[in-house]
């Protein structure tokens, strides 16, 4: 299907859809729409598509992040037998595979979307009015219905002394260094936070990982925090959590000085901030368009992703949620159907999120915390990875399977496991909780063995025995 001949009026195009952001979520829409109808659909982007995610966010950082875990088992090699005389890190042909590893997930780039009928613009757009999109070249043009796929900004945070000083984000963080720095602070010990330490540790770097709040992954269940925390600490990285930046300045040979609070100092080469993420709306009148932000900054939304102007949707992360590239591939989705005359509400109760380090943390549901926080009666069970066959044949005996369930129901709330593989490992706790289907489900299903999966079946049996009770 796909978009007819040009419409103009009045001396300016005007198309049924016009999508603003071409990371995932808005080539997604473009592409739902394109296949799905004949509706006019165009989609801007300010350089190619692909955004944030492929090109400077989660494909570079997990390609660099594969060479830094081939260094350590490299590094390693020794305690399976095998000989590594020397270990070095090139930093140049790593970014020169992380650009192939772009540019082989990246295709065609607009080629499909043109053949499909979509209007590409490979320049900055930006809303002006309720229907009017104004293109960096100065053309204006009018959309019936907007979709904003902004994708975020990165948050410097208020630190005396921080805004002033060339400070590495996660963009800098790939492209920016032309050999590992000797010493990195990083601020932030979320998921970008930890994986940025991992690897530059893994690259040589000494990695101080500074959190102002009492863990590293704040959002993750406590237990897991605590695996990641411990296997940080033993690759050498220095961990300080609950730890607040009063002040960062320059030394006398322009290295950067971090000042903690209770007189603690941090000195180093090079600053990394990793302190979270914004929706990324400068430009853009919202106001003139009839879009209200929250008091957090975010779009005020409806089930559907519509905005406060009812012909706006706001998709992906632009919408200050829930920050992950499968998420906004689910909301293009929603936002196709609701244009397209069949809604469908959002659902966030089941949404796996993981962090890429090594071991790595991955999660689903609630936390055993958030789960009593939110009144329910709480059970859990956990089985340690180190009781599993295949980690020690593997080697890689650190982790666990955490799984939480409301006792009085029998209802799966959540599920947290740190293990080598688990991202791949937690979708089989994602498919229960969707289906909610009852934990002795979980527990009776034969696992192949070794496997690490077979700890999600040993979990599962501490709690079905608790459930039933």
């Amino acid at each position: 299907m796909g978009s007819g001949p040009a419409v103009v009026s009045q001396g300016v195009e005007r198309f049924d859809v016009f999508v603003i952001g071409g990371g995932g979520t808005g080539s997604e829409v473009a592409f739902q729409l394109a296949r799905r109808s004949d509706l006019r659909v165009a989609i801007a982007e300010r350089d190619r598509l692909g955004g944030e995610c492929n090109h400077h966010g989660c494909v570079p950082t997990k390609a660099m992040l594969r060479s830094a875990r081939i260094a350590a088992l490299a590094r390693d090699a020794g305690r399976f037998g095998v000989r590594v005389p020397r270990v070095e890190v090139d930093l140049a042909a790593v970014r020169e595979r992380v650009r192939r590893v772009i540019d082989a997930q990246s295709g065609e780039g607009a080629a499909p979307f043109e053949r499909m009928g979509v209007r590409v613009f490979l320049q900055e757009a930006r809303l002006v009015g309720p229907h009017r999109i104004e293109r960096a070249d100065g053309t204006q043009v009018e959309a019936a219905r907007i979709v904003l796929a902004t994708g975020t900004e990165p948050v410097i945070p208020p630190v005396p002394g921080l805004r002033e000083l060339p400070v590495w984000t996660n963009r800098e963080a790939v492209w920016e260094p032309v050999r590992v720095p000797g010493s990195l602070p990083i601020l932030g010990a979320g998921a970008i936070g930890a994986e940025f330490a991992q690897l530059y540790a893994r690259f040589g770097s000494r990695v101080t990982l500074v959190e102002l709040l009492p863990q590293v992954l704040p959002s993750e269940d406590a237990d897991a925090a605590g695996e990641l925390t411990r296997a940080l600490e033993e690759e050498g990285v220095r961990v300080e959590v609950g730890a607040r930046v009063e002040r960062v300045g320059r030394d006398e040979g322009g290295g950067f000085v971090l000042s903690l609070a209770g007189g603690g100092e941090v000195r180093a080469e090079r600053l990394l901030v990793a302190t979270g993420r914004r929706p990324a709306f400068d430009g853009h009148d919202l106001a003139a368009a009839g879009v209200e932000l929250d008091a957090a900054g975010r779009p005020v939304l409806t089930d559907t992703l519509r905005t406060t102007a009812p012909h706006i949707w706001v998709a992906g992360d632009a919408t200050g949620e829930l920050l992950f590239t499968h998420v906004g591939s689910y909301e293009a989705e929603l936002v196709a159907l609701d244009i397209l005359g069949t809604p469908r509400p959002r659902d966030y109760r089941v949404v796996p999120r993981v962090t890429f380090t090594d071991p790595e943390v991955a999660s689903v549901g609630l936390t055993e915390a958030a789960a009593r926080a939110a009144g329910h009666e709480v059970a859990a069970a956990t089985a340690r990875i180190e009781d599993n066959e295949r980690a020690h044949i593997d080697g890689r005996s650190r982790g666990l399977v955490k799984l939480v369930a409301d006792r009085s129901t029998g209802e799966l709330l959540g599920g947290h496991i740190v293990a080598e593989e688990a991202g791949a490992m937690i979708h089989e706790v994602v498919v229960a909780m969707a289906g909610r289907l009852p934990v002795r489900v979980l527990a009776d299903a034969i696992h192949a063995y070794p496997t690490l999966s077979e700890s999600v079946r040993w979990a599962a049996i501490q709690l079905a025995e608790a459930l039933e009770a």
